[in-house]
């Protein structure tokens, strides 16, 4: 927990950089690594889902980086956003006053509402009964699912260590198992795509039946 907390409050500067950038200037701010795709694949896909209409979007196990770099990509005058952030500092709210969001450390806060879009932007592989809880729970209820960054089996599930900042356990879940799962719920895979595999930071040994995986799914 002190790891994220810790992770989260060096987002907060990066965060408020983009927002300045993005006030400033004609185009986004460029981000490093691979977050410039995964997080064009979150534009389209706001675009696709919302249709001009307005909507509502439950980021699960995020933090404002990803909307931080929205403002010159995309309208976001009808995107409602509700960020689960289980390590959250409500002192630090003012600072987001920008964007059209809600953010909160109680995933009960969200229950009542009824969202579009969930996204899981590489937060699954750490809740270890993910499918079982999360999936079944009224929070997931919306016409739009996607999972961005996400380390995924090719075979089947297995436990790994992660080698990033972060060095604890990861729940590598099977691609087939979540995708009969999610099917199993009523969604259809209509966008899948992948990152470079040692970025899902894995035991070397598995990396060969890993994905890095960006998957939308439609319920249909």
């Amino acid at each position: 927990m002190e790891y994220w907390n810790n992770y989260n409050r060096d987002l907060e500067d990066l965060a408020n950089k983009m927002l300045t950038h993005n006030t400033l200037n004609q185009f986004n701010f460029v981000e490093s690594s691979f977050y410039n795709h995964v997080h064009d694949i979150l534009a389209f896909t706001l675009i696709y889902a919302s249709k001009g209409l307005k909507i509502k979007v439950l980021d699960y196990g995020s933090n404002i980086i990803p909307w931080s770099n929205l403002l010159n990509k995309i309208n976001t005058a009808l995107i409602d956003v509700f960020i689960f952030d289980p390590f959250y500092d409500k002192k630090n709210e003012s600072q987001y006053s920008k964007l059209n969001l809600k953010i909160s450390n109680n995933i009960d806060n969200f229950k009542i509402e009824n969202f579009d879009l969930v996204i899981y932007g590489s937060c699954s592989q750490y809740i270890e009964n993910f499918l079982e809880d999360i999936l079944n729970n009224n929070v997931n209820s919306s016409k739009y699912v996607l999972f961005t960054h996400t380390p995924l089996s090719l075979k089947e599930t297995f436990i790994s260590n992660q080698y990033t900042g972060y060095k604890g356990k990861q729940y590598i879940r099977s691609y087939k198992h979540l995708k009969s799962k999610m099917q199993s719920s009523g969604y259809e895979l209509i966008f899948k795509s992948i990152l470079p595999p040692e970025k899902a930071s894995v035991d070397k040994d598995k990396e060969v039946k890993t994905i890095y995986a960006n998957l939308l799914f439609e319920r249909k």
